[in-house]
């Protein structure tokens, strides 16, 4: 049975039309321009939603409601025992502009689901900030450069250093921050480039995602930028 007990809802408007919100939830193109770096899509009612950040770090969900440019639902089963994670992605034309709607359940009672919850709950602005981003500067245009890495460093050390390597994103416009380990930045002088960090704990170690979206970027400039990148993450845990 479903667990109601604990709800992640949040909306955001998106200066796009419906057509191209749903292409964002429902294709592997679509995902790759603001959530995993690696997604495929099998389309409709019992197909498959895969999104992959780093190894061991994938998942598979369900298609359990599949309604273009209205509904999207997804389930993720965690195990024997635990209820699945459902993900429910609503879209809604307002005003010339697209609302997207989204409903997090499935996390129980207990507090053993505590740090699942709050990471969730606060990685979910960034991510709907680089879904709006993406979106209104055109999904086919963006590439997705994404460092992923466990440090074995706490949380608090690997979010302070990772900070000073920023240096405050200084010509940046901060779209999001959280000091609690989450932020995002767009550049304009970037060509509108989007910074967005999330260091998080996992079980016991500090889990660390830095993603570039680059837009009209040449496979050999976004090399670089994830080789630079990579090598700062690294260095967050000495």
């Amino acid at each position: 049975m479903k667990d109601e007990s604990r709800k992640i809802e949040l909306e955001i408007e998106i200066a796009a039309d419906a057509a191209e919100v749903w292409r964002a939830l429902s294709t592997g193109e679509g995902i790759t321009s603001w959530f995993a770096p690696e997604a495929a899509v099998e389309p409709g009612v019992g197909g498959k939603v895969y999104a992959k950040w780093g190894e061991g770090m994938e998942g598979t969900s369900r298609i359990e409601i599949w309604e273009p440019g209205r509904h999207l639902r997804k389930a993720h089963d965690r195990g024997e025992g635990a209820p699945p994670s459902v993900v429910d992605y609503f879209i809604e034309g307002r005003g010339g502009k697209t609302v997207l709607r989204l409903v997090q359940s499935g996390f129980g009672a207990s507090a053993s689901f505590d740090d699942e919850y709050n990471s969730t709950r606060q990685a979910w602005p960034v991510f709907l900030q680089m879904m709006k981003h993406s979106v209104e500067r055109g999904i086919g245009s963006c590439r997705n450069v994404s460092v992923f890495q466990f440090l074995n460093v706490p949380k608090a050390e690997a979010w302070e250093t990772l900070q000073r390597k920023l240096g405050g994103a200084a010509d940046g416009i901060v779209r999001h921050f959280n000091p609690d380990g989450y932020l995002c930045y767009e550049f304009p002088a970037k060509d509108g480039a989007m910074l967005s960090v999330f260091c998080e704990k996992c079980s016991g170690n500090t889990m660390l995602t830095l993603t570039w979206l680059l837009y009209d970027a040449t496979a050999e400039e976004a090399e670089k930028v994830r080789e630079e990148w990579t090598s700062k993450v690294m260095s967050a845990s000495s």
